[in-house]
């Protein structure tokens, strides 16, 4: 097995935090293992941000990807786009509505509940196989618990694989849905290069988080090496260094902005590991 030392950039697609030991599992028999010491999977990193400096878990060696009729196997350490790649290939929908997220893996889609365009990963979810906090495997069909960008897991436990319904769709049209979500993404919100984790806070009931910072002044707001961006105010960009504690500081911030004038409470959509 593995084990790297990983900078913040490596970590998370936002590059704030510290750097962290990574384990690279090839097992289950390992992965089983470092479970039960209580150690926390991380995915691609692309809606979180590291915040403490216990070792972690990549699951980017579980690479299972078959598909047969109506249903798409797939391990945890799979990439978005590789999945994304499949559904031209073979013509089929399923994640194309996440288009454009960098570096998203299952594993991470799941524990996000990830959602955008009115579509979230768990309405496509027909099993997940995960290892307990105990070291136990377990296999869950038609699973439960999952909410507005929020799931079960890892609490419940860490995720191996799960079994997503799909949908057979001709390959032009697959291909033609994933480049229109991709250049939709593209036009409200910044560019993949930039360092970003997504959006920052939860959309409020009945309300959008970015138009209540905007409306705050936060637009273009910057706080050290932190700043929102200009194109969409939920978005934080990391334009250089940015540590743990400045995010804390602008986040903090921004809550009470908006709290003050509007009276909501924002809460975080990006996951603290």
């Amino acid at each position: 097995m593995k084990v790297k030392t990983l900078p913040a950039v490596a970590l998370t697609t936002l590059g704030v935090g510290k750097s962290r030991k990574v384990y690279f599992p090839e097992s289950l028999r390992e992965l089983r293992s470092l479970v039960k010491e209580g150690l926390t999977p991380i995915g691609g990193g692309s809606n979180a941000v590291s915040a403490g400096s216990s070792p972690l878990i990549s699951l980017k060696n579980f690479q299972k990807l078959e598909i047969s009729g109506e249903r798409l196997t797939v391990g945890a350490g799979v990439s978005l786009s590789k999945i994304l790649k499949l559904q031209i290939k073979r013509g089929f929908s399923l994640f194309e509505f996440l288009a454009g997220i960098p570096r998203a893996t299952v594993g991470g889609l799941i524990a996000q509940n990830a959602g955008a365009f009115g579509k979230e990963v768990s309405e496509f979810l027909e099993e997940i196989t995960f290892i307990t906090p105990e070291g136990e495997v377990e296999r869950l069909k038609k699973p439960d618990g999952f909410g507005y960008r929020e799931s079960p897991f890892p609490e419940r436990g860490t995720v191996v694989e799960a079994v997503f319904k799909v949908k057979e769709e001709k390959r032009e049209i697959a291909r033609q849905r994933i480049r229109d979500f991709v250049f939709t993404r593209l036009s409200k919100q910044p560019p993949f290069f930039l360092k970003t984790a997504g959006s920052t806070f939860k959309n409020p009931p009945g309300e959008s988080a970015g138009k209540l910072l905007d409306l705050c002044g936060l637009r273009g707001f910057k706080l050290g090496r932190l700043k929102f961006s200009e194109k969409h105010a939920n978005f934080l960009i990391n334009e250089g260094g940015a540590g743990l504690t400045e995010f804390e500081e602008i986040v903090e911030l921004a809550r009470e902005r908006v709290k003050e004038r509007f009276g909501v409470e924002l809460n975080l959509e990006v996951k603290l590991i």
